[in-house]
């Protein structure tokens, strides 16, 4: 059984914190074995290290990378808040979607993007959304779209190469943050009070715990993951 450990920092502040936190597994560091590439796919790493597989980011000390955390709920019933007015971004480089993981919100600019000089595309798995499938060739514009309901996860693909997997949040409020490359978080402006926190990773599954958010200043909290796939988004 993988586990892995959640630790929570609370800075209070007079009505709202921030809550960090760093999540490890616990257990030997995954292999990343070497993606195979299409041959057009291989000449964007000529003199670069070739790619491994992304499902798995695990550092030498057991950090995660790629873990969505977010608050799930004990958010005052019925506020709103507004969309951000810059577009979230899917980026596709070297055949590669980057990035992996991100939280957008309901109503926001969906950019697509294709930097590189061959076709690919952008294919939702949506369920709650309208899915979509959008070809890209080379030097063609961003393309937009706007999801009009809370889902996710919801997976992105390429059929044109295979290994090339996104995942986006579809959120209604701002508190969530993905983990970078040493297993860091933070969820910034949290308004105090009790939350359901969860987290969520392609591979690993998810978890959730209830966490008390006040002013007393430090705050522990431990997961145990069982790993698993996919989430019922609430």
């Amino acid at each position: 059984m993988r586990t892995l450990t959640l630790l929570i920092l609370s800075a209070a502040t007079v009505l709202a914190t921030d809550v960090s936190g760093v999540i490890k597994l616990n257990g030997p560091q995954p292999k990343r074995p070497l993606l195979q590439l299409t041959p057009e796919s291989r000449k964007l790493y000529e003199g670069r290290p070739y790619p491994r597989d992304e499902v798995e980011l695990v550092s030498a000390k057991g950090e995660i990378k790629n873990v969505f955390v977010y608050i799930r709920k004990g958010l005052p019933a019925g506020k709103t808040y507004a969309a951000p007015k810059k577009a979230a971004l899917l980026d596709q480089q070297r055949s590669m979607f980057r990035p992996r993981i991100q939280g957008l919100f309901v109503g926001q600019d969906f950019a697509m993007r294709n930097s590189d000089p061959i076709i690919h595309n952008v294919r939702s798995l949506s369920q709650e959304n309208r899915p979509f499938n959008i070809a890209q060739p080379a030097g063609t514009p961003d393309r937009l779209k706007r999801f009009s309901d809370k889902e996710g996860p919801i997976e992105l693909r390429c059929d044109y190469h295979r290994w090339m997997r996104a995942f986006i949040f579809v959120m209604d409020h701002p508190f969530f943050a993905v983990t970078d490359e040493h297993g860091r978080f933070t969820i910034k402006n949290l308004p105090l009070g009790e939350y359901v926190l969860a987290t969520w990773h392609e591979s690993l599954g998810e978890n959730k715990q209830i966490i008390q958010v006040g002013d007393s200043g430090l705050k522990k909290v431990n997961f145990t993951y069982k790993p698993k796939k996919g989430l019922n988004f609430e």
